[in-house]
């Protein structure tokens, strides 16, 4: 008996950046979770979201613009679209009207932390505490949880980042984290993709302590059974 296979087409999963040094930052987990799945992986990149963000606030105009984006992505046929900036990363999951599966990066870095009875979080940017910390409490509601929460803005780190000087910035988060955090209890989580390095400059703390979006966020688009499948399919 002949039986006739269709070819599964090959996933579309896009990566909205608002900042441009998180392209190589993320490349080597998609590289990780990704490189033997039958998909497609693009970039796309815009640096006036953030930066209006910071500058009106995530005013309506403002909202209209991340929807705008997310909408073009969806456009050229993406399945999936994952805003990597958690200053609007609220905003891009809830673009209107798109087909595309829209997720904030730090949405699977937010579950994991509800796990844990003490939260504290860790941000480059002041502008991202506040959407970081609606996130928390909502998935915290979702799993019926009630952690304890602290929030700190690590001083002089985003001066270093926008002056360009990526290690810089990197040490000054491992530095802080290293005079400030080293008896904290739970989960240190580190609120901005751009953060992630400084995990791995950081002694002394067990390595599932410290929560970083770009890894979780991969991790768990590798698990979707959606994703999975491509897998399979790719072995076939």
């Amino acid at each position: 008996m002949y039986i006739k296979t269709t070819p599964i087409k090959a996933m579309h999963i896009a990566f909205l950046y608002t900042l441009s040094d998180n392209i190589p930052l993320f490349s080597p987990y998609i590289q990780r979770y990704l490189r033997d799945r039958n998909m497609t992986v693009t970039h796309h990149l815009n640096e006036e979201l953030l930066q209006h963000a910071r500058e009106d606030g995530l005013t309506a105009n403002v909202a209209a613009e991340i929807h705008q984006a997310v909408t073009e992505i969806a456009d050229t046929g993406a399945d999936m679209i994952v805003c990597t900036c958690s200053t609007i990363g609220d905003l891009a999951e809830q673009t209107p009207a798109v087909t595309a599966t829209v997720i904030r990066v730090d949405r699977p870095m937010a579950r994991a932390a509800v796990a844990f009875p003490q939260i504290h979080v860790l941000a480059a940017l002041p502008d991202t505490l506040e959407p970081t910390m609606a996130l928390l409490r909502s998935t915290a509601k979702a799993a019926g949880r009630e952690p304890k929460i602290s929030t700190a803005v690590v001083p002089q780190a985003w001066q270093s980042y926008q002056a360009g000087d990526q290690r810089g910035y990197a040490a000054t988060i491992a530095r802080f984290i290293r005079e400030n955090c080293q008896g904290l209890s739970g989960a240190l989580l580190l609120a901005q993709a751009s953060m992630a390095p400084a995990a791995q400059l950081v002694r002394g703390r067990q390595a599932g302590q410290i929560l970083t979006s770009p890894e979780l966020c991969l991790r768990y688009l590798a698990s979707l059974p959606m994703v999975s499948a491509h897998k399979e399919a790719a072995h076939d």
